[in-house]
């Protein structure tokens, strides 16, 4: 069951894709084994509308694939080697299928699935719905509205509200303190988890005057061990990294 066991919370981005491949099996594997508190992936559909784990649109930053993922079936997508480009010990790691990557980690770690595509929410919902895995997983790249639409399928769900975009042009346009008081007011509506945002567009007032709030603010992708204890510091609730051991090692120097 998920559940905030420290803070900040340190969250495997596409697994341990520092080290791996990412959003690859062994990826997964090697962040359980370091010890994070959470694994995130993200998650499209296949042609046939089976929800896998993919992050770009299309298949070739990786493979040798020129297609997108949704042009492709499953059968099609699981003869391409996701692995190989990362180095030949790494070779025929296979798209895992959202089914796969639940019962990989299921009553080992919690997971965070990063929804890539609007169509993919229904599926996504009714694949953990159907695996008994409500509490063991946390949903994001959600807009306002598709947090919502998320609370609405599953009540019991833990969602995050991206808020990147509404930070982002509110800091270029006025000022944090409207994008805060906005985002409060969203989240109390939708009863979401958390703000979900890059640490490089939440200054560093909106991290504390949101955690004054009681808003828990999610952070990513944060690799320099230096921003990491700066977060934390702010009240950052949570940290996603591609490289999670350094951030462990450096939060664990910092007691």
């Amino acid at each position: 069951m998920y559940r905030v066991t420290r803070t900040p919370q340190i969250v495997a981005h596409r697994g341990f894709s520092g080290r791996y491949p990412e959003n690859t099996r062994a990826a997964i594997e090697g962040a359980i084994a370091l010890g994070v508190d959470m694994v995130e992936v993200d998650v499209r559909l296949s042609r046939e509308g089976v929800p896998v784990i993919f992050h770009d649109a299309r298949l070739g930053h990786i493979t040798d694939c020129p297609h997108r993922v949704d042009a492709l079936t499953i059968d099609e997508l699981k003869t391409l080697d996701i692995g190989r480009w990362r180095g030949s010990q790494f070779r025929h790691e296979r798209i895992l299928t959202l089914a796969e990557a639940l019962e990989l980690v299921h009553k080992r770690i919690p997971i965070n699935l990063d929804i890539k595509t609007p169509a993919a929410m229904a599926p996504v919902v009714s694949a953990v719905q159907a695996r008994k895995m409500v509490d063991d997983v946390v949903l994001s790249g959600c807009s306002w509205v598709q947090a919502r639409r998320a609370r609405r399928l599953e009540p019991h769900l833990h969602v995050l509200m991206n808020i990147d975009g509404l930070l982002g042009t509110f800091l270029r346009l006025c000022s944090a303190r409207l994008a805060l008081l906005i985002s409060h007011l969203q989240m109390r509506m939708t009863q979401v988890a958390g703000l979900n945002v890059s640490h490089r567009v939440a200054a560093d007032h909106f991290i504390r005057s949101a955690t004054a709030r009681n808003l828990p603010v999610w952070t990513w992708t944060v690799d320099d061990p230096v921003r990491a204890r700066q977060l934390a510091k702010l009240g950052a609730i949570s940290i996603t990294s591609n490289w999670p051991d350094r951030v462990l090692t450096a939060l664990q120097a910092t007691g």
